[in-house]
């Protein structure tokens, strides 16, 4: 390697060393200690260990296991629907994608501030349409820990946005040709997708896919805003557990539980992308 392709990397090379080698270096280093401020102390697993036995951590295993199915069988399969059919440039399809677009490009917390309008048991929208249909009563969805995760999910289980813009641009990138092929064979509408559409989506689902779980397994601002992870820990997620834990000064524990984060979402990168073969060319 030369001296100028050594000097044409080195600038990249240093911003991939300064924020994400060093912090990398930095969270797995200090989940092994006890850190607090100024002191540095290695304990080994006891971070870990501490981990393991605490009822809480398990709660927010379950809840963030919880969310990432909402993302992925909720979430990406109304995504490949909409998408399809409007590649089907049906009447109207232009706007139909900017308004199913549109919320996937407002941040989380605007979304948590306007559905906790929504879920208000006083004057909440929700309440007020149940009663129109016969329900009475003014429930409080988000502080009953039976409905609470359940609200939580509700606000982002419909922005599908994302996902519908990228089954439709690997739909345009199909060959007609292929349509045109299995309809002389005699196949009709539904069969079209089934047997051509979805196969050659593998990559693509398989990408929204991953990208779903990853954001989800990280899930902290519509938690954080709605709920603080209560009631009773009901919908804590493990990002808002080592956020506690960073606010309370255990910024060892709380890279332990950074470490736990980047963990599974190493495992669902390696086992997301071997499932859908994604990177291999389609047949």
């Amino acid at each position: 390697m030369g001296l100028p392709m050594v000097l044409s990397l080195a600038p990249g090379m240093a911003l991939f060393a300064a924020f994400f080698l060093a912090p990398f270096i930095i969270l797995i280093g200090s989940s092994f200690s006890e850190w607090r401020g100024l002191e540095l102390t290695f304990t080994g697993l006891d971070n870990f260990r501490r981990m393991l036995a605490d009822d809480v951590f398990w709660k927010a295993i379950g809840n963030t296991v919880f969310y990432s199915a909402v993302g992925v069988f909720v979430q990406v399969p109304l995504g490949c629907l909409i998408g399809i059919i409007l590649a089907q440039k049906i009447r109207g399809w232009q706007i139909f994608r900017a308004i199913i677009f549109i919320p996937w490009v407002i941040s989380g917390a605007a979304f948590a501030l306007v559905f906790s309008m929504f879920y208000n048991p006083r004057f909440g929208l929700l309440n007020d349409i149940l009663t129109v249909f016969g329900f009475a009563g003014r429930h409080d969805w988000l502080f009953d820990a039976s409905t609470a995760r359940l609200a939580i999910a509700g606000t982002f289980a419909f922005v599908f946005g994302f996902t519908m813009i990228v089954i439709m641009s690997e739909i345009a990138s199909i060959p007609k040709e292929l349509y045109e092929a299995a309809e002389c064979d005699g196949a009709r509408g539904w069969r079209l997708h089934r047997y051509i559409t979805l196969p050659l989506l593998r990559n693509a689902i398989g990408t929204c896919v991953l990208i779903r779980l990853l954001s989800d397994i990280g899930l902290f601002d519509i938690v954080y805003i709605l709920t603080l992870g209560g009631p009773n820990d009901s919908t804590v997620t493990l990002a808002l557990y080592g956020y506690r834990a960073y606010l309370s000064g255990e910024w060892g524990f709380a890279s332990a539980v950074g470490s736990i984060i980047l963990l599974v979402g190493l495992v669902l990168i390696i086992t997301v992308s071997r499932l859908f073969r994604v990177g291999e060319r389609a047949q």
